[in-house]
């Protein structure tokens, strides 16, 4: 190539190295990149050194050039340490004095280096051959350079291992950067191993200012060091729960703001760089999740800033292809936890309310009922006043009752420790059952309520719940059902589900009505046929207990033509004779 077309794309080159500075240092800020304009800076001196060496013609002079070119390569390798370290390490950076140890390494070899003429341990020799220097290394100076090599190979492992780990749109970007960056690095190894080709290969180490602004092009148009670092920052940051990061040693590697002030709070001013069992001390179980390496979820109480607080720690491991650390998350469940015992306490109150209203209120209502039907069945006896007073007595008796019956096991459905006790029954047996209960209720209206349930027909159920599904219709039918009116009860078997019916003749509803009677809120209460008046909890218990049997309550009517309400339950037969019959 012409030597002036040669000096010609060595000063371009070197002017694009100035290129790609001038962008990267609106960067400045950004984790790491500060190290990366460092790197940048020692290129250029390396290719200025380069270009002043080839438009040299004595020994001494290019021998002080190849001087300036060892050192810039020199403490490049300090440069990328740190930027690989900042980057995809610890947010922490190192401290000055491990910075000015690491530099001082480097500056130590360069300088003997600038001396070697009389120290004679850098090169073996030193010659002009052909207007071209030739410099034979030493023992010492391959060894030194391994050694920077290993470093270089470690940091280009790292950021491998880095730009796997990122978004699936930055990681084909982000390997041809890597790929690119390692030209200038083969090509110093190839002149240590043949230092004959020395006089061709300078110029390519240059021309390796091509390759930087192809990088720089890949690495502005990703956004590469303005988003990575930024969103991390921002999204670790902006959380309100508090992260720590601990590595496989059982150090503290990394933690957001939270995390740093939550610590502060408890005494601790750093966390960085602090043992997990020095800071753990007081949650034995948070440490050995963290020692282990395991995932879990414990509950620890803390004391920040001297007011106690509740918090959920979960621990999750970081693994790749073996464990690396933990993450744990803490999240401050106060608020929640009083709120826990706010609902607690209104569920033991509530349960008292239970148990007052069950022994204290209905054991008397019970007690004046049974008084009541007691003079109802003797109201023949009675004069027409006393039976009208009989009459209202008993109807605001039965319906306090009803209610207070109703309310009672409404309170007993919604605990969530009410268990139901099925077995099997006979089901005329119960509807029966029902219908004695019910019968002053019924001829007082004198409508006639009609068990035509077969014999044998068995359901699995729990007695209770059964009893007091088929109370509230049937009641509810009586309710609704006009004097001399006619009520029926009825079952039919299909498979192994009983569905059982109950029919009257009485107002019926349009569907409107219907549908607000099975909404998940408590129905409006409809005055009865002969002023009855309820509170409409039969109907929502009824439904939720036939929920909680395994089975369904719905209804089918028509505004004047009566109602006819079905519940299904797990059912069967007796045994194949009551089938046949």
């Amino acid at each position: 190539m012409n030597a002036i077309v040669e000096l010609a794309l060595m000063i371009a080159s070197l002017a694009m190295s100035g290129v790609i500075l001038f962008f990267i240092y609106g960067y400045r800020k950004e984790r790491g990149v500060s190290y990366l304009i460092g790197v940048i800076v020692c290129r250029m001196i390396y290719s200025g050194s380069i270009i002043m060496e080839k438009s040299s013609y004595l020994l001494t002079d290019k021998l002080f050039f190849r001087h300036f070119q060892s050192t810039a390569l020199n403490f490049i390798v300090p440069f990328v340490l740190l930027f690989v370290y900042h980057l995809v390490g610890r947010e922490k950076p190192l401290k000055t004095r491990w910075k000015i140890l690491l530099f001082s390494i480097f500056a130590l070899w360069s300088l003997l280096s600038w001396f070697d003429s009389k120290l004679h341990i850098i090169y073996r020799s030193v010659e002009l051959v052909n207007d071209h220097l030739v410099t034979v290394r030493s023992v010492y100076s391959v060894l030194f350079g391994f050694a920077c090599y290993s470093i270089i190979a470690a940091c280009l492992y790292f950021l491998v291992q880095y730009i796997r780990n990122i978004r699936d749109d930055f990681r084909k970007p982000g390997m041809w950067v890597l790929f690119l960056s390692t030209f200038p690095l083969v090509l110093e190894i190839v002149k240590v191993i043949k230092p004959d080709w020395s006089d061709w290969l300078l110029p390519l180490s240059v021309y390796c200012g091509f390759t930087g602004m192809l990088m720089l092009v890949i690495t502005l148009r990703i956004k590469f060091f303005a988003i990575l670092p930024f969103a991390r920052t921002v999204v670790l940051d902006t959380l309100q729960e508090s992260i720590v990061i601990a590595n496989a040693s059982g150090k503290i590697i990394d933690s957001n703001k939270q995390a740093s002030r939550w610590f502060a709070e408890m005494g601790h001013r750093s966390v960085l760089g602090r043992e997990v069992k020095e800071l753990l001390g007081n949650w034995p179980e948070w440490h050995r999740l963290c020692e282990s390496m395991q995932e879990g979820r414990i509950v620890v109480e803390a004391m920040p800033g001297g007011e106690r607080k509740i918090y959920n720690v979960n621990v999750y491991p970081l693994h790749r292809l073996r464990k690396q650390g933990s993450v744990s998350l803490i999240v401050d469940i106060t608020e929640k936890e009083q709120h826990l015992e706010q609902i607690a306490h209104l569920n033991r109150m509530k349960d008292q309310l239970f148990t007052i209203v069950s022994h204290d209120i209905r054991s008397p209502l019970a007690s004046q009922y049974q008084l009541i039907a007691m003079l109802e069945e003797d109201r023949d006896r009675l004069d027409e006043e006393h039976r009208e007073i009989v009459g209202m007595l008993g109807d605001q008796i039965r319906q306090t009752l009803g209610m207070t019956n109703n309310l009672l096991e409404w309170f007993r459905s919604q605990r969530e420790d009410m268990a139901l006790r099925p077995q099997w029954l006979d089901l005329s047996e119960v509807v029966e059952e029902c219908c004695d209960v019910l019968q002053v209720q019924s001829e007082l209206k004198r409508i006639d309520v009609r068990n035509d349930i077969l014999s044998g027909i068995r359901v699995y159920a729990d007695r209770e719940a059964l009893g007091l599904i088929v109370r509230n219709l049937v009641s509810n039918a009586i309710k609704f059902t006009g004097l001399g009116g006619s009520i029926i009860i009825d079952a039919r078997l299909t498979d192994d589900q009983a569905t059982i019916s109950v029919r009257d003749d009485g107002v019926g509803m349009d569907e409107e009505r219907i549908r607000r009677l099975f909404e998940d809120k408590l129905p409006d209460s409809t005055t009865g046929t002969s002023g009855e008046k309820g509170a409409g909890l039969g109907l929502l218990v009824s439904r939720q207990f036939v929920a909680r049997s395994g089975g369904r309550l719905w209804a089918e009517s028509q505004l004047g033509q009566g109602s006819v309400f079905y519940f299904t339950m797990k059912g069967g037969w007796e045994d194949e004779s009551s089938r046949r019959r």
